[in-house]
């Protein structure tokens, strides 16, 4: 018995047919496909398969004629034109562990010759690998307009918070966002954190709109603003209270250090010079500051003695910082 299966010829010729059919079927399909053997190398391919690594095609022509093309070999050439050439011998082992544990899962990958393909690679029973490849551009083109529709949103959700957040002349916080805030530190205060609160009025601003105009009077306030930004670090805040009238939270900082901090705002607004159809002219600042304790049931406790200090600033000569 010499072990050989013998078919008769209407057998052999029903699967020549059917293997031709087999071969049409993939060839005329527009989705790429590929079989490799269990040893990686390339023996059924169709001509969108081709397609899609045309440059290893080309580059490597004489070994698709003689049918000895590898998987390294195709991948290696998309590598070599795609990255630095220390990253090409990992990524074209990666590559081939990949191919060799194919497991069904689609993976995106972009191709340079025709955008984005979805792979999906499946193991045969013989060990061969069998790969097909689905174009998703339209998909990956839809997902980008709608990651930038996103990103407008939010950009534009962003914007709107701040903007409801902050005062629309000066651009520090408005009164809500600083007492909001306020309130979320009263509250760590509470739990043994320190807590100094700054009160801060324009002096005799009155005098600046009937005397300058009330344009003037808005670049003061700015410029009162900016200073008060500039003398405190980035995680307290400067709010708008209303008016010439402005607040500032200096967070886990004690009584002194709000002084310090108030006095030098308040050489930096006598230091300033503004100009007028009038001529020049300065402006002086007077400041209140408190410190939050343990009788402190509540903010506003806290914000009343910051007013009572500045009122004590106001009627003892102004351009003065006072405590209570």
């Amino acid at each position: 018995m010499s072990g050989r299966i013998e078919v008769d010829a209407d057998e052999f010729e029903r699967i020549k047919r059917e293997h031709a059919l087999l071969l049409e079927s993939i060839e005329v399909t527009p989705v790429a496909f590929a079989l490799y053997d269990n040893r990686d190398r390339l023996v059924i391919w169709n001509k969108t398969y081709e397609t899609v690594h045309a440059q290893a095609f080309a580059k490597l022509r004489d070994k698709v004629d003689q049918r000895q093309l590898y998987y390294s070999d195709v991948v290696r050439v998309i590598a070599e034109s795609t990255m630095s050439a220390d990253m090409v011998d990992t990524y074209v082992q990666q590559r081939v562990l990949d191919q060799q544990n194919a497991n069904g899962l689609g993976v995106d990958r972009h191709y340079p010759e025709v955008g984005w393909l979805r792979t999906s690679k499946f193991k045969t029973r013989s060990g061969a690998t069998a790969g097909f490849a689905v174009d998703i551009n339209e998909s990956k083109r839809y997902e980008a307009r709608l990651q930038q529709e996103i990103n407008r949103r939010v950009t534009l959700e962003e914007k709107l918070r701040v903007q409801a957040n902050t005062d629309a002349l000066t651009q520090v916080a408005n009164r809500g966002a600083f007492m909001e805030r306020a309130e979320v530190e009263f509250g760590r205060s509470r739990l043994g954190a320190h807590l100094s609160v700054i009160m801060m009025d324009a002096d005799a601003f009155k005098h600046v709109n009937d005397t300058y105009g009330h344009g003037v009077g808005d670049n003061v306030l700015i410029e009162l603003a900016r200073a008060a930004a500039d003398g405190v670090r980035g995680f307290d805040m400067v709010g708008r209270m209303g008016g010439e009238e402005f607040a500032i939270i200096c967070v886990d900082t004690a009584l002194t250090d709000a002084l310090a901090c108030a006095e030098r705002i308040r050489t930096s607004i006598a230091a300033l010079v503004f100009e007028s159809p009038a001529g020049p002219f300065g402006v002086t600042a007077s400041f209140g500051v408190t410190e939050s304790n343990t009788d402190d049931q509540t903010l506003s406790m806290v914000m009343s003695r910051a007013d009572q200090a500045l009122y004590i600033a106001k009627h003892s000569g102004r351009n003065k910082v006072s405590t209570r």
